[in-house]
């Protein structure tokens, strides 16, 4: 009888583990490849993360693990915030909602669209996929929330 209870509690103890192990992968957050940018830890990144909404181009936005960072759709939509200017001073800009935007060249590639907030410290960073349809929207949906960070300058070439 001894084995039996001995052998039941083996079994339940078992079960208790698996279910905590199946229950933890369940409640990971994916990282959809995001890396955080430096400076992505501070307040005002923080701010304009807390500030963005929920769905953008009808996708929910997801958890994205770094700081600074929000995910939209199986990273279908990223936005990162930090001290980001890999972009020429001199590289035209369009304003949306009061924000200046900046293609940047060298991260849009293979149909993906990446623009940087133009003159705001620190800098805001969307990268939109290919399968995203209207990448114009996305810009336009997250721009009041970005308009919040800091201006320096606009920009002196529009598009």
């Amino acid at each position: 009888m001894k084995t039996t209870s001995a052998r039941r509690l083996a079994q339940a103890g078992v079960i208790a583990v698996s279910a905590a192990a199946l229950a933890a992968c369940g409640t990971s957050s994916h990282s959809y490849n995001v890396s955080g940018a430096p400076g992505g830890d501070g307040a005002a990144c923080s701010r304009l993360v807390d500030a963005v909404p929920q769905k953008v181009a009808g996708h929910g936005r997801e958890d994205s693990g770094p700081k600074g960072t929000a995910v939209w759709g199986d990273g279908d939509v990223i936005l990162r915030c930090g001290n980001i200017s890999d972009v020429p001073e001199s590289a035209p800009c369009t304003s949306v909602d009061g924000v200046d935007w900046v293609v940047n060249e060298k991260k849009s590639k293979d149909g993906t669209k990446t623009v940087l907030s133009y003159g705001r410290a620190p800098a805001a960073e969307i990268a939109v996929a290919q399968r995203v349809k209207d990448k114009d929207a996305v810009v336009r949906a997250l721009s009041p929330a970005v308009s919040r960070l800091a201006k320096q300058k606009a920009c002196a070439k529009r598009s």
